[in-house]
Formats: C-alpha cells, structure tokens, sequence
C-alpha cells in the first residue's frame, strides 16, 4: 500500500472518528422521566430530587411516556418548600434545553428551569398572565404569550414543547426561544457564566418554584437548528408539499418521510397509518374509499419519502368545498417513535357542483357570475340601517372604551381574513385591517410590503393583479384549520364586519382617491374609520370630504406640537402606539379635545393601565381578554 494512499485512509477514518464522536456528543443530559430521573444520554448526569417540606413530587402519564409531576400540600404552588430537581452539570458556552411542559396553574412567578449561578440569571419562568420567559440576564431577554399558542387561547391545563438555544459571542450571547417548534423570539445581551447546577421547578433560593408536570428533558451542546427543535416538538413526520388542494373527481399526491436529527435515527421499523376523515370523499392509494392505508419505513429507508396517491370521489350533489383530514397515526417497536402525537395533513376538495350560496354570492367569483340580488340585498339594508346613528339603541355604546381588534382577532385566525374579522364578533366594538392596492387598482387586505409571510405565494401588491393574489391561500400559513381562506378585498372585509362592528381601515398604500371611490359606491363612507401613519394621505381625504372618520397613526413623542400638526391633517383622533405613552399624554390629548386610541396591546397589565387612565379605544390581538377585563372594570 502505497504511503498516500495510507494518508488518506488514516484522514478518512479520523474524520468519521470525529463526526461521530460529535454526533454522539451533541445530546448531553436526557431525563425521559420514565418513573425516574436517569439520564439517557449516557453520560450519567442524573437528577437528584430535592424534597420541600411542604412539596409533592410523582410521576404520571406524561406527553411521552410518563412525566414528572411537581406540586405543594399548602394550596401556594409558587412555595419555595416545593419540590425540584437538581442537576450537577456546567452549561456550556453554546447549547440547548428543551422540554415539555404541562402547565398546572398561572401565578408569578413559576419558575420551569434556574441555574446556581443567580436567582436572576439563566432562569425560564412563566407569569400569571401565561407569558413564559427565558433570560441569560437582564438585557438578554425572550418571551412568548402562551395564551396565544394555546388550542383554546388559554394556556392553563395545556402541553407546550419548549426549547431555548445560547451562543456566546465575545463577551455577549445570543438567545432564541422555541415554543412548540416555532421560533418565537430572538436577543443578545452580556454573557454571564453560568454556575455549576440546573434545576427544575425552582431551586435557587431567590425562586418561586414551578408546579406542573415536565417530561423528556433534553441539554444539547449546540444551539439546535430550528428544524431540529421542530423534530423535537412534532415528533417526527414531514409533509411534501405541507398543504394540498384539489377539484373534486381529480387526483394529486403527497410524500411522507421520517425527520429526525443523525443521532436520532429509529431503531425498528417505524408504520406510518393515514386516516381519512371524513372518509367518504377520498381514495389512497387505489385502495377502496375511506379506507385507511398504512405505510411502513424499514432499517435502510428510513430518510427515503414515501408517495400517497389520492383520489377525489366526484359527485353531483352541492355539497360545499370540503377540508379533509389526513391523520398521520405512527407506531413503533422504538418507543421514540411509538408515542408520537398523531399529525394531520389538511386536504380542501373545491366541489364542482357549488352555487353561489344562500346571498347569491361566492368569494371566489373570479368570474363575477353571482352577484347579490335585490333580496338578498334589502335583507343586508335593513340590518344595516338599525346601526346609522352612533349612540341608537341597537348600536355600540360609543362613550366606552373602543376594544379594536388587530388585523381581526389576530390571535386565533389569520390576520387580515375574513376569518379573523368572524371571529372579533362578539369582543371589539372595531376591526382594523390592512389595505393595500394591487397593479389593476384593487384594494386588497394585506399588512407586509410582500405576499410571502401571510399567503402561499411570492411577490408584491403591486406587481401582481387581484387575480393572482385572489388565487393564493391566505390560511393554512397559520393553521391548517383555515386552508383555503382568501385575500379579501377592502370592499368585502368592509362588509363583512359591518353592521354590528365598524370597520377601521388602516391604509398602507394607495391615493386618496382610491379609497372614497370605493366608500362613495358602497355608501357607507361614514360608517367605517380610516387610519394612516401618512398624514398628507389624511388631509387628502379629508379635503375630499370633511365628514370622514379619519386618525392619525404615529409613535414616539406626542406633545402640543405634534397635536397640532395632526389636528391641521384634519384628522378627527390620535392612534399611537402605547410605547411610552404615560397619564400625562393621554390627559394632553383630552385637553386638546380629541381622542386617543392606543396600539397593539396584549399584556392584561398594561391594558388595565391604560383603563385606568381612560384612553379612548385599545387596538389588541386578543380583544376577547380585552373585553374581560373592561366587563370587569
């Protein structure tokens, strides 16, 4: 053998040495909580329970397999007699943590996981209004609102997957925060060392302690990637293309494919079964209709994606556009794999025999062959022409304080929906949307510059028509319970929350004249509230007709001055963000003789502030607690 050619093999096997000596090292410390506290991960860093006089500690069904259970005999979870466990492990100057977490109660202050270092570094805590915490110090700060990833909008008695990633970068670090595998937040701040513990539940003496149930405990010496922290949260299944539409009596296709990071490869055949449902619209996989297929991954094909071809049964009855299920139900003799959550694929059936609905009218009607008959038409008037008069009986009480819902109650439906606006009903007195116009003069629902965060497609307003955009789906981007919503018009937003709400249009682009021609035709220009931080663009409306509802959107300083040249515009009230807003400047803008709405509020102590001074309308993603705590005024 020649000397080069034994070089070269020597490099080879060192490298594999050292990829797999990382692979192999990556996962330091893993609690399963399998009725005890052993680590998994082979390097025998066990946890050690530390009993409270007055804490409770068991081990029950948990999100995998079983979970550690942590309470308090007093009634006061946030006791500092709790029980908690206690790690002996250094965290590195890079790494993960990510758990499960069953939240029990709220309260401020419950501690999930500290370190020894201090009582007010490296801590996650959550506080009694669900918003969930994570700081390497005080600069270094992330958070998320639980409530608004929870199933049922609160967050109590509900399972969260939560990770946090550090990196230390000279004499700073760099956070992340995960909540159920989305990346929620990022932030940097001085680095501080940590200490030689980790607990959970509490443990440092300057700590509430945390009660509730914690399972499958993981430290990484690496910042996970956010597809590896979306692995951890989802479990394991991957979905190509992730959303799927199709007509009836047409057939289409998806790949179904094991994700996993390289150290988590299964360990026996993993059987993936699909269930339809409902079941009667579709065939998988030639089989017969609504019968469930399964598909099997076996030792070697593990990572290679599997097809499933589906059949959509025609009909010729109008059964309306139809979402079906794919349910995903996975098993396994590898126990990782066995105790998966099952995860869904949301497949919309267009039906081909639909009419134009009980009005006469079909969003979708590219063609514009449904219009609202006469009718149909005189229906909509005479509940519209309860509510002409502010104040009237049948209409909001506008002395109170405005609840405005954000984009639509934003935190449970896509922002700037129909959907979202259905679902402020109820709650906000207003719905504020955003409103943009397209290359062929459509004004059209749309926050961002760009069509990419909120839709399934690419570009801007502007360089592309109503058609383009009215073919994108503006819903499964946030839950696959909306696959299919649309991009609205301004026109249609507009009456959809008409008569019981007032439509408040926020504008982002487009002339002046755009927007009253289209309030002049549907005769309703003095029934909805226009807002724009461009205020030339309000004092053109304003010019057009002085009647208008118009505010002022702005931040930063509002003092006399800015009153003034606001008030000049012709705008009727001030919409501010609540940044830095204080008692003085509300009480400013009062004495000035105008109102002041504030934004995007979401934080219950900050909206029972601003109450209390007496700002004139609150704008919120959630106007459902917004609601609770004026009720409660």
């Amino acid at each position: 053998m020649s000397n080069k050619l034994s070089c070269c093999l020597i490099l080879v096997l060192l490298v594999t040495l050292m990829i797999c000596a990382r692979v192999d090292a990556v996962l330091q410390v893993h609690l399963e909580m399998e009725n005890n506290l052993s680590d998994s991960a082979g390097t025998a860093d066990d946890g050690t329970m530390v009993d409270g006089s007055l804490g409770t500690h068991g081990y029950v069904t948990g999100r995998i397999g079983q979970a550690l259970e942590l309470g308090n005999l007093s009634g006061d979870p946030g006791s500092t007699q709790n029980d908690y466990v206690s790690l002996d492990y250094v965290l590195a100057d890079e790494g993960s943590v990510s758990f499960w977490f069953y939240t029990d109660a709220m309260y401020d202050y419950q501690t999930l996981f500290d370190n020894s270092v201090d009582a007010n570094d490296w801590e996650m805590w959550i506080y009694s209004d669900a918003r969930l915490r994570f700081r390497v110090q005080d600069t270094a700060i992330v958070t998320c609102n639980l409530n608004t990833k929870a199933d049922d909008g609160t967050a109590e008695d509900e399972w969260f997957h939560i990770a946090v990633t550090w990196e230390k970068d000279g004499t700073n670090v760099n956070i992340q925060l995960f909540v159920n595998g989305e990346l929620i937040e990022q932030n940097s701040g001085p680095w501080v060392a940590p200490g030689s513990q980790v607990y959970l539940g509490g443990g440092n003496s300057g700590n509430d302690a945390g009660t509730g149930l914690w399972d499958d405990f993981r430290i990484y010496d690496h910042p996970l990637a956010e597809s590896e922290v979306k692995w951890l949260a989802l479990r394991g299944l991957s979905f190509d293309p992730v959303e799927l539409e199709t007509d009836e009596g047409d057939s289409t296709s998806y790949e179904v494919v094991l994700d996993y990071p390289p150290a988590e490869v299964p360990t026996d055949d993993v059987l993936v079964t699909i269930i339809p449902n409902p079941s009667q619209y579709v065939s998988l996989n030639s089989q017969g209709t609504g019968q469930n297929i399964t598909l099997t991954f076996e030792s070697g094909s593990y990572d290679i994606p599997q097809t499933v071809q589906f059949q959509c049964i025609d009909d010729s009855e109008d059964n309306d556009n139809q979402i079906i299920e794919l349910i995903h139900h996975t098993s396994s003799n590898d126990s990782d794999w066995n105790i998966l959550t099952d995860q869904t694929l949301s497949l919309l059936i267009y039906d081909d025999d639909i009419g134009c609905g009980d009005w006469g009218y079909f969003p979708a009607d590219l063609d514009r062959n449904c219009y609202v008959n006469l009718v149909d038409f005189s229906m909509f008037a005479q509940q519209w022409l309860t509510c002409t008069v502010p104040n009237g009986q049948d209409c909001l009480n506008l002395n109170k304080i405005k609840i405005v819902a954000h984009r639509g109650y934003s935190a449970i439906a896509p922002e700037n929906t129909i959907a979202s606006s259905n679902a402020a009903r109820g709650f906000a007195h207003m719905v504020e949307f955003d409103v943009r116009p397209t290359s062929d003069g459509q004004l059209i629902l749309m926050h961002d510059t760009t069509v990419d965060r909120t839709t399934d497609g690419t570009g801007t307003p502007p360089s592309m028509t109503f058609a383009q955009i009215r073919a994108l789906d503006a819903g499964s981007w946030f839950s696959s319970e909306f696959t299919g919503e649309l991009v609205p018009l301004m026109s249609e937003a507009i009456l959809a929350v008409l008569p019981d709400m007032i439509p408040c249009i926020e504008r982002k682009d487009g002339t002046a004249q755009q927007y009253y021609d289209i309030l002049q035709a549907l005769r309703i220009k003095y029934d909805v509230v226009i807002i724009a931080f461009n205020w030339s663009f309000l004092a053109d409306l304003n010019a057009l007709d002085p009647k208008l509802k118009l505010g002022a959107l702005g931040s930063g300083t509002l003092n006399s001055s800015t009153i003034a040249t606001i008030k000049a515009s012709g705008a009727d009230f001030i919409d501010w963000s609540h940044s830095g807003i204080t008692a003085t400047e509300v009480d400013l803008v009062h004495a000035e003789d105008m109102e002041l709405f504030l934004w995007t509020i979401n934080d219950s102590a900050r909206m029972q502030e601003l109450i209390d001074w007496g700002v004139d309308g609150i704008t919120t993603d959630n106007p459902a607690l917004l609601q609770e705590l004026l009720e409660s005024y």
